[in-house]
């Protein structure tokens, strides 16, 4: 196997991965957005004693995180495509 060969599959290895991460921060945050809910239905009138400020920051960082995961992405797709 050649190395530029060597360097595609890493690349392809590389790809795989991202896009599973990218499935499991979606489930991730899906997760989040149920258990909020979840949490607003034990006190509908009140929610925001019952809903960790927290809450809300992990689901800005998972969008975050998702966000990066794309540009990386993006970025390993264009070097592969211009090997």
């Amino acid at each position: 196997m050649s190395a530029i060969q060597e360097l595609q599959q890493a690349l392809l290895t590389v790809s795989d991965q991202l896009e599973q991460t990218q499935r499991h921060l979606a489930v991730s945050r899906t997760a989040l957005h149920q258990a909020e809910s979840a949490l607003r239905g034990v006190d509908p009138d009140n929610p925001e004693t019952v809903v960790p400020a927290g809450l809300h920051r992990a689901d800005d960082q998972i969008e975050h995180t998702q966000s990066t995961v794309e540009r990386v992405a993006e970025t390993v797709r264009q070097f592969a495509a211009g090997l």
